[in-house]
């Protein structure tokens, strides 16, 4: 299989956009030495009893949450600006990772593995694997469980074995400009299906994050409390039965489709685009293409529900 090598970057200039940004967060700074010279760190999470609480959910500048088989779901928590000590459980990857994560512009990918066909995308894509398998002296066993659910690293540690010529992330997501503001309905809480997982986001206008609940209870972490961010992003995509595993469904993360996206406690509806799987996302109010919708700057957490309206209920 043929090794994939990263397109040339190009970005798109907004009259008004500031210079400097924190790439994955969209927070203006004076200049590119204000967030660390490195390239974007992907990690596969688990979301399961025996994997709770997970470390490092509050410390990513993004996260995916992906259906995968049985009708569960698993996160890729993807670092940039700031790193956690431990982070995991970390599990197995999909193939449906590689369109999700490309234009993370070159990550580093750390997964405890997969199949052989997942295995031969992850290494003839442009990602930095960093496979639990064979990637010795990064992960480790701790005490709670068993395995699978007890690999865990360090985001330090992973990113000590980036290589010497490395790529360093550029924004995936449209923010607000410098004076501008958010309108739209009153988005103070939304609850997500995604398959067998209920989800619950709601806004906490005194600590301006969205924090989450997953089947009635608070998502807790190990270490930061409970699970929280300041955008929702819930995007609605068609799932598919996998290229190298039919029982693995595969999210289309590449073409257009609805979404909903929620901030300091406003929601917004539209639609997402996405040309190809390098290319950033992009946030309209509809069809036409002429209003976007930024995000505020700050973590995002992206839910990725079958594309069915059903699945979505604002304001419950």
């Amino acid at each position: 299989m043929p090794v994939e090598t990263l397109p040339d970057v190009t970005t798109t200039t907004i009259v008004g956009e500031p210079e400097f940004r924190i790439p994955l967060l969209g927070t203006i700074v004076d200049s590119a030495d204000a967030y660390p010279d490195r390239p974007a760190l992907g990690v596969k999470i688990p979301n399961n009893s025996k994997a709770m609480p997970q470390t490092g959910l509050n410390e990513a500048d993004i996260v995916y949450e992906e259906i995968i088989n049985d009708r569960i779901t698993r996160f890729a928590a993807v670092f940039h600006s700031q790193g956690s000590e431990p982070v995991g459980p970390i599990r197995s990857g999909r193939a449906q990772d590689i369109d999700l994560l490309s234009n993370l512009n070159g990550p580093l990918y750390a997964w405890s593995g997969g199949n052989d066909g997942v295995t031969r995308l992850v290494r003839a894509s442009t990602f930095i694997d960093l496979d639990g398998r064979y990637t010795s002296g990064y992960y480790r066993r701790d005490g709670r469980g068993g395995a699978p659910h007890n690999l865990f690293s360090s985001t330090e540690a992973l990113w000590s074995h980036t290589p010497d010529e490395y790529t360093t992330p550029v924004p995936v997501f449209p923010y607000l400009l410098p004076g501008e503001e958010i309108t739209g309905d009153p988005g103070t809480s939304v609850a997500v299906t995604l398959d067998s997982v209920d989800v619950l986001w709601g806004w906490d206008p005194n600590r301006g994050s969205y924090f989450r609940w997953q089947e009635g209870d608070p998502h807790m972490t190990e270490l930061t409390g409970q699970a929280s961010t300041e955008n929702v992003v819930i995007m609605f995509v068609n799932y598919v039965s996998g290229v190298v595993d039919s029982r693995s469904p595969e999210a289309q993360t590449v073409g257009t489709g609805r979404v909903i996206v929620l901030s300091e406690g406003i929601a917004r509806e539209g639609i997402w685009t996405r040309p190809d799987k390098y290319s950033a996302w992009e946030f309209y109010t509809d069809e036409s293409r002429l209003t976007r919708i930024p995000l505020t700057p700050g973590r995002t957490w992206v839910e990725l529900p079958r594309d069915d309206p059903a699945n979505v209920v604002l304001n419950p």
